[in-house]
């Protein structure tokens, strides 16, 4: 890394005007090592603010593992549906629904699991941050209380008759753990805050991000 104080003869030849990087002049110009440190800094920074918001609010585990099998169910049905290629061809826009319900199965099962378990599978991880940046909604219990009850109510819009029992039981199950989870959210029902990735940040960074006492837990 250059500056011109470490060589003053350069400024001759280059007929640059000798300055300092300290004193007066850092105030107009800084050696490109303190940028580029005051710029890790702030990245560093900010990191730690951005770790900090990436909170998840989960209700019991009882009440986690239905909605974690509700999801589970609505993706194996839609899958089910998707398996007969006859389906893309005869009922195109269904068959894009069923896509789109499988995503949001996968995602209700996202937002369900351990964090920890998460963390383990890159890919998901990636996606989870993305959605928690981008649909925030999905990190508290009413948002994904009403985005479940929005799922059970596309099954529903597929249910003609009484007969079609896959889509009467992804409906009720999902529509059912979506009421549960506004109960919750409404503190009807007890729940606790899983906070994503702090842990990994405290044991990196050696501080106590979220103030519990305790560095890594």
């Amino acid at each position: 890394i250059f500056c011109p104080s470490d060589f003053p003869e350069s400024a001759t030849v280059l007929s640059l005007p000798p300055f300092s990087c300290g004193g007066e002049d850092s105030a107009k110009f800084l050696c490109p090592a303190a940028a580029m440190l005051q710029d890790a800094k702030e990245g560093a920074s900010s990191a730690l603010m951005e770790l900090r918001g990436m909170r998840i609010e989960q209700g019991p585990t009882l009440l986690r593992f239905m909605a974690f099998f509700a999801g589970l169910a609505s993706f194996g049905c839609a899958v089910f549906l998707m398996v007969n290629p006859k389906n893309a061809v005869s009922h195109p826009i269904m068959y894009m629904l069923y896509g789109y319900i499988s995503l949001f199965a996968g995602t209700t099962m996202l937002f369900e699991a351990k964090h920890e378990w998460i963390e383990k599978v890159t890919v998901l991880n990636k996606y989870q941050n993305l959605l928690m940046q981008h649909c925030s909604f999905l990190t508290v219990m009413g948002g994904r209380g009403l985005f479940y009850i929005f799922q059970g109510t596309l099954w529903l819009s597929f249910s003609d008759s009484p007969g079609e029992l896959i889509d009467m039981v992804a409906a009720v199950g999902l529509a059912f753990v979506g009421v549960l989870h506004l109960f919750a959210h409404w503190e009807i029902m007890p729940h606790h805050i899983a906070q994503k990735a702090v842990a990994a940040a405290e044991k990196a960074t050696g501080k106590d991000i979220n103030k519990n006492g305790t560095i890594g837990a």
